[in-house]
């Protein structure tokens, strides 16, 4: 207890040695705030770091020559100074707040459950090989970590249940010298791809309606945008093919409740709540994903972007050291990443390959699979120091 108050009173007068400010962060197109934008620098040797919130508010209580604004959706920005409000650009076309009605198009939920029916032909058929570059980032209140993978992705099919992969590049920057690799949001975004998991519950668990603003090229491809019916912290939007009966795109949002509900096991929640006072307060997840075509047909997820922003606590923190860690931005993961893949122009003779297991997010794990995790936790990259200049 006396060391939690000495950190505390520690906590508090670096606080007070800097002139806080307040600000939000804000669409540029839009004004709409921006929430979980990652804010830092590197002054002298020591990271800072904010976070915003909700509501796009961050609190900067440190001092900067150059300061960094990013967020997976949003165009990077570096500022000198700062204003009331800092205005992001964003990276891709927004679609405008649908309302879903309950009473939609009887067309969608037959078109969809084609889509589901057909799947496994159209996008898991075969064990392709395809070129992959994946980029990692994640920032908490004192670090900074990014990690850039490329080399050969063997992808899932029908009678291979799993992702593999052939790493021939590797590159991490961090803001101390630890050396690990990090493939976590990797696996997350391809074993939790949006078609993969579109099954006759989550056609059931929607209700769907159609932006009648969407443009495209092809006269067949329509967006639907979906909602859950029963939590208000699950919704998104499809763009389909209707001829095919083929996904082109999908962006899903999901919140706490929703993300507790379908990727984590609540027996396990509660476990481990029970045993280290483990819990999570909020839980975001952004996912964005595009599909492309191989010559043969197949479809295989091109483009993929995935944010994940949680607050988790291992026991029943003091509520002042809370308040200023949520003031802060400290101590939250708020991790980013991106893969590309893409069809290869000729494959090597020999691959060595690693397999990737399946995504999760706290599981009870074996020996076996602990010793998997170390193994992809040290796979070869060069590394760097995270430098001012890196802004």
């Amino acid at each position: 207890m006396i060391k939690n108050t000495l950190l505390l009173f520690s906590a508090l007068i670096t606080l007070s040695a800097h002139a806080q400010q307040r600000l939000v962060v804000a669409d540029k197109v839009t004004h709409e705030p921006i929430a979980q934008a990652s804010i830092y620098t590197k002054e002298n040797g020591v990271f800072h770091s904010a976070i915003s919130n909700d509501q796009g508010v961050a609190v900067i209580d440190f001092h900067f020559t150059r300061l960094t604004f990013s967020h997976l959706n949003y165009e990077r920005r570096v500022v000198n100074s700062l204003s009331d409000t800092i205005f992001l650009s964003p990276r891709h076309r927004e679609t405008a707040e649908v309302i879903v009605r309950n009473i939609e198009p009887k067309w969608i939920r037959e078109k969809l459950r084609k889509v589901v029916k057909t799947k496994w032909k159209v996008y898991f058929s075969h064990p392709h090989v395809l070129r992959y570059d994946y980029q990692t980032q994640s920032i908490d209140r004192h670090s900074y970590y990014a990690y850039q993978s490329k080399g050969l992705m063997k992808m899932k099919s029908f009678d291979h249940d799993h992702y593999s992969l052939s790493q021939t590049e590797g590159h991490i920057v961090s803001v101390d010298s630890t050396k690990l690799t990090d493939v976590a949001n990797l696996r997350r975004m391809l074993y939790e791809d949006f078609v993969d998991e579109l099954d006759g519950s989550f056609i059931h668990a929607h209700r769907f309606g159609v932006n009648g603003e969407f443009e495209s090229d092809n006269k067949n491809e329509v967006e639907l945008v979906f909602r859950s019916k029963n939590h208000e912290d699950d919704r998104g939007r499809i763009v389909i093919d209707t001829a095919r009966c083929v996904i082109r795109s999908a962006y899903r949002i999901t919140g706490t409740e929703s993300n507790k509900r379908e990727r984590m096991s609540r027996v396990l929640l509660a476990f481990a709540n029970a045993i280290s006072g483990y819990r999570i307060d909020k839980w975001n997840r952004t996912y964005h994903v595009s599909y492309a075509e191989l010559p043969d047909g197949t479809m295989y997820p091109s483009d993929v972007s995935y944010k994940c922003y949680i607050e988790g606590y291992d026991r029943e923190d003091d509520p002042t050291v809370k308040e200023y860690e949520q003031q802060s931005g400290g101590g939250f993961p708020n991790m980013e990443a991106t893969l590309h893949l893409s069809a290869p122009s000729t494959l090597p003779d020999s691959i060595a390959w690693v397999t990737l297991p399946g995504s999760w997010y706290l599981r009870l794990s074996s020996a076996k699979e602990r010793q998997q995790e170390i193994s992809l936790s040290h796979l070869p990259a060069d590394f760097d120091i995270f430098k001012e200049e890196d802004d």
